[in-house]
């Protein structure tokens, strides 16, 4: 019987060996209640895309920082039975976050959240769509995407061991 690939040709990083793509690039989609209570899921599946793509521990604490804010702020605004829907679309240089849910009310909410400066400051860039109220779904889709370039790993310094 022989070994399965190793490195490179079985896609690298963490599928080692299991024939997944490598893991710097793709589009990963996960659906969850916009209730405060699946949030804790929403965090623990966040860090764990992030860090199976390989970003640096800081990004990947930016990132689900700045997911849970956004996240957190579209939940108590939801219409009830809305969903948060989250995309990350990741490659070689950034990964791109999006969420999208239904609110109440329109208008600004987001931008004007406490938590909005943070999001600012932990990403790179971030883009608010409100739409106007949809009947059928007895509210307002928002859409928040923001985007956080991939860290550079510093290599360590030498111990200076005595």
């Amino acid at each position: 019987m022989s070994e399965p690939p190793q490195g490179e040709e079985a896609g690298g990083g963490r599928g080692r060996g299991m024939g997944f793509p490598g893991p710097r690039a793709g589009p990963v989609a996960l659906r969850v209640r916009a209730d405060a209570g699946q949030l804790e899921m929403l965090r623990a599946i966040a860090e764990t895309i992030m860090l199976t793509a390989d970003f640096t521990i800081d990004v990947v604490i930016d990132v689900r920082v700045a997911l849970d804010q956004v996240a957190t702020t579209l939940s108590a605004a939801a219409v009830p039975s809305a969903a948060l829907e989250c995309e990350f679309h990741f490659d070689e240089e950034r990964v791109r976050i999006r969420v999208t849910s239904v609110i109440g009310a329109g208008g600004g909410l987001i931008e004007h959240s406490f938590g909005w400066h943070f999001v600012e400051a932990l990403t790179d860039s971030i883009i608010v769509d409100s739409a106007n109220f949809d009947t059928v779904r007895r509210g307002y889709p928002v859409t928040v995407e923001f985007t956080r370039k991939r860290g550079e790993v510093q290599p360590s310094e030498p111990s200076s061991k005595r």
